[in-house]
């Protein structure tokens, strides 16, 4: 979950213009486009994973809610594996699915493909994204929904 909190003063026009529910949500929504804007920055600057067919990166968005809330999230329909580049994984065993007896690999190099009835894998370490930097992507939040709101109450 991400916590996002706005130092806005105690200014009677920063309350007024607040207590416009279209505002709330439009504050809302810069934030979180900047946090998403901030994870593909992260990720082009090779400081994540390397996007191989691009289907994680591409699966990163956010929508609003409509009620002054958004979320930020990763398409599990097009990247279900995202936990694991961010969390990494332990070591596993992989197996055939349910009605096969083998597994298909690629052999190194090309030319052809290696059968295996289970593989031992080694596990793979973290490439956080999601959630790396938060300190600078909170603060980049703060500061372009800050301006929105400065524009709106004309300071």
């Amino acid at each position: 979950m991400i916590n996002i909190t706005l130092d806005l003063g105690e200014a009677p026009s920063v309350l007024a213009a607040l207590s416009h529910p279209a505002l709330a949500q439009q504050l809302v929504n810069v934030a979180a486009e900047s946090y998403v804007d901030d994870m593909h920055d992260w990720i082009d600057a090779g400081r994540a994973f390397t996007p191989r067919e691009g289907q994680l990166q591409q699966s990163i968005n956010w929508h609003p809610l409509g009620n002054g809330a958004a979320v930020i999230y990763a398409n599990a329909a097009n990247a279900a594996y995202a936990g694991f580049v961010e969390d990494g994984t332990a070591p596993h065993v992989i197996e055939p699915k349910p009605g096969r007896k083998g597994l298909k690999i690629p052999a190194a190099g090309g030319g052809g493909y290696v059968i295996r009835r289970r593989v031992n894998h080694p596990g793979s370490r973290p490439h956080p994204f999601f959630f790396a930097d938060q300190a600078d992507r909170s603060r980049r939040m703060q500061e372009r929904a800050l301006s929105v709101l400065a524009a709106r109450i004309g300071v």
